[in-house]
């Protein structure tokens, strides 16, 4: 008898740990989607040089810009500026933190600024904003765009 006992009390110890176990929370539910990262954008260009002396940056140049984001078609890049910025097209892919473009128009002669490479980025559906840095850090690009359509 007791030792039909401990054998229920075992399998029911089981039976609720199994069933127990579906109330976990899975975490692969909590993921946030990436937000898609379309549309049209108007902003600035701003390149910023590290002070020779002292510390800080200061604002070397700063010029409007305007950004078209496809997931079909890439991205389009557009500037009156054009001989501190040139006009670049091409793809993009990203995740949550970085966004990589590749420009068809550059080339590492440019002596112009490029929409091309690994930057980090910011987006929450309205606000945009795309940065790297130089190594050694003496110079930071940074584009900050505004959605203005889809």
């Amino acid at each position: 008898m007791k030792r039909k006992l401990t054998n229920v009390m075992a399998v029911g110890a089981l039976l609720i740990g199994v069933l127990s176990t579906g109330c976990l929370k899975n975490n692969n539910d909590d993921v946030t989607p990436l937000a898609e990262l379309t549309g049209n954008f108007k902003g600035s260009y701003y390149i910023l040089k590290r002070k020779t002396n002292g510390t800080g940056f200061d604002t070397a140049k700063k010029i409007p810009v305007t950004l078209r984001m496809k997931a079909d078609s890439g991205y389009t890049l557009r500037t009156d500026s054009v001989k501190v910025h040139a006009n670049s097209n091409g793809n993009f892919a990203y995740d949550y933190s970085y966004i990589r473009f590749t420009d068809k128009t550059y080339s590492d002669t440019s002596k112009r600024g490029h929409l091309v490479g690994t930057y980090a980025y910011y987006y929450n559906g309205t606000k945009f904003q795309v940065a790297r840095g130089s190594n050694p850090d003496t110079t930071r690009w940074i584009y900050d765009f505004n959605k203005t359509a889809n």
